[in-house]
């Protein structure tokens, strides 16, 4: 049997690449996007600063190649076809409910994704410009399948997933920096996580009966 090979060119260059994006999460986790330097991101990996231009081309794709792999909605890229595919007998009111139940989990688990979404909405950056646009272009395969049970009912399906997504955002983080309640509820608890999930739930159940149910508008005349 021969012996397996553990080390050479490939292998080096994947333990190396490994070691620079778990530098930036630690980076990111335990001090902050700002102290994100090309010296600092190399010496706590313990590589030369130069291998981050060798194999990333520059620390802007090296931290964006680390936020792509801890954002929720991009880890949807590669299955979003075969979701789309899985959720066309009810137009996507099972995997709306599913996708936000699940992102509310995952941010929350998430620390290095909870600092990567404050540096997104405190600094203009072009890592989170580029995720963001990654997001963008998910969310319009995901509404794709939405779009057509929602046209002419009244019932704008994106403003209130634009709502909700938002809400999720700020509630988690809140509760994870400051803490406290917010309009009465510890999002921070489980019985608090429960009555917010609760609702998001209702809010998508609402918005799909709403459009099935709506005799009016679906007659309207588009507006001239």
């Amino acid at each position: 049997m021969g012996r397996k090979i553990t080390d050479g060119p490939i292998r080096n260059r994947e333990r190396t690449m490994n070691k620079l994006l778990e530098a930036v999460g630690e980076i990111i986790r335990t001090e902050g996007h700002t102290k994100l330097g090309v010296n600092h991101v190399a010496r706590t990996a313990g590589v030369s600063k130069k291998l981050i231009y060798r194999y990333f081309g520059s620390l802007n794709e090296l931290i964006e190649m680390y936020i792509r792999t801890k954002d929720f909605w991009v880890g949807k890229r590669a299955s979003v076809d075969e979701l789309v595919e899985r959720n066309h007998a009810d137009k996507g009111r099972h995997l709306a409910h599913s996708l936000l139940s699940e992102f509310v989990d995952y941010l929350e688990h998430s620390p290095e994704t909870q600092k990567a979404v404050l540096w997104e909405i405190s600094q203009r950056n072009k890592p989170m410009r580029v995720v963001s646009a990654m997001r963008e272009e998910i969310g319009e395969e995901l509404f794709g399948l939405t779009d057509p049970a929602f046209e002419r009912t009244g019932v704008d399906l994106r403003a209130i997933v634009a709502i909700l997504t938002g809400g999720l955002y700020y509630l988690t983080l809140r509760a994870h920096s400051c803490g406290g309640t917010f309009c009465g509820i510890d999002v921070g608890t489980d019985k608090g996580k429960e009555r917010i999930t609760d609702a998001v739930d209702r809010i998508v159940d609402w918005s799909f009966d709403r459009a099935e149910k709506n005799p009016i508008s679906r007659n309207m005349s588009p507006p001239v």
